[in-house]
């Protein structure tokens, strides 16, 4: 079985080292001239994707270990802490190690996909698929689109997927930021945030509407000040829908597989991948499996989601308020991947009941 990715991060290349287990070799094609770059995201991973990767994590992407949060909405804030709860990793470095012993096509981007005409049977006809890029065209089995939120594999094989984009933009700054504990200021549809890289510099970044010019109003209005060392920005995909056909499959952002309330989306990527290889014989089985476990996840947080950026500030405190004078709820039950345990243990609470009514209360069977 002669198997494509297109996509060169870490869904496209996590895929790769998984079919190249299983004895498969995989060709990716990836627009960008060096893979890890451009750096589009946060860098900040939980736990459980280094205890559970199929594939060894590579320990020396780590810059340091994240033991706690602190949580800001205008003067209020409240502080949750975890040992050892999330990772700050250098994103390109991940990438680039996932590419090792892969083939990988750079400079090289993918402009069309088409089935080759034949039998009615796909099955009789060898290498059914045709992929079709800047430099020329490759014959293959299946195709896995990991190309990102504006996947042209999903465009050029009219998936059925409906996504909404939020736009984000991070800088890297030469100050020292208090290290362990990352700070998250809320301002709908996202939030701020300021991450300690390491001992010498920090990531600020925000996700919203007009992201560079709200983040630099950000930084006069905290009176941060230090050298921006890099400045990286991207888009952030939201939605649901159709993610197989019957050879080809979107992982990671192409088929918006992030978590809706803060927009990570390395570690359903990685899941989802492990689904897709698992069942590259029928990869609408794939999307069924998906679906079924972590595909809810993400139904929950569009939810959640759409009920934040609904709130008005008033509204918006109150229930700030809630969580702070919780933080024992939240040490305990929060999960860095499933945002759906922690919403549970919350959404009986009479002052949100009181606030959202019936629209919440179909979170609670």
């Amino acid at each position: 079985m002669d198997i494509i990715i297109s996509g060169g991060g870490v869904a496209g290349c996590y895929t790769g080292q998984l079919l190249k287990r299983e004895g498969f070799d995989p060709l990716i094609i990836e627009e960008h001239h060096e893979i890890g770059t451009p750096v589009q995201c946060a860098g900040l991973i939980g736990r459980e994707i280094i205890e559970t990767s199929a594939i060894a994590f590579p320990r020396h992407v780590i810059h340091r270990r994240i033991d706690g949060a602190r949580f800001y909405l205008k003067d209020e804030w409240f502080e949750i802490e975890r040992r050892g709860a999330a990772y700050v990793i250098d994103r390109a470095q991940l990438d680039r190690h996932f590419a090792r012993g892969i083939t990988v096509h750079t400079g090289e981007k993918v402009t069309g996909l088409q089935k080759k005409e034949g039998p009615s049977d796909e099955d009789t006809i060898s290498h059914p698929l045709r992929l079709t890029t800047s430099r020329g065209a490759y014959d293959c089995d299946v195709v896995l689109g990991c190309d990102g939120p504006f996947s042209c594999i999903r465009t050029v094989d009219t998936f059925s997927l409906s996504a909404s984009y939020y736009p984000g933009a991070q800088y890297v700054m030469s100050f020292a930021s208090e290290p362990e504990v990352i700070e998250v200021h809320l301002s709908p549809p996202f939030f701020f945030w300021k991450i300690p890289e390491t001992e010498e510099t920090t990531r600020i970044g925000y996700v919203g509407p007009d992201p560079i010019h709200v983040l630099n109003r950000f930084l006069e209005k905290m009176e941060i000040r230090g050298e921006i060392l890099d400045k990286q920005a991207g888009v952030i995909p939201m939605g649901s829908g159709e993610i197989a056909h019957t050879r080809v499959a979107l992982i990671g952002d192409a088929a918006c597989q992030v978590k809706p309330m803060t927009g990570g989306g390395i570690f359903y990527s990685m899941k989802a991948a492990e689904i897709a290889v698992a069942h590259l014989n029928d990869l609408q089985e794939y999307e069924r499996v998906w679906k079924r476990t972590i595909g809810k996840e993400i139904s929950t947080g569009l939810k959640m989601r759409k009920i934040y950026e609904s709130m008005n500030t008033r509204t918006l405190r109150r229930v700030f308020r809630v969580f702070k004078d919780n933080t024992d709820v939240i040490e305990s039950m929060a999960d860095f991947e499933r945002h759906s345990s922690l919403i549970k243990a919350f959404i009986k609470h009479p002052v949100l009941l009181k606030l959202a009514g019936s629209y919440l209360r179909d979170f609670i069977t």
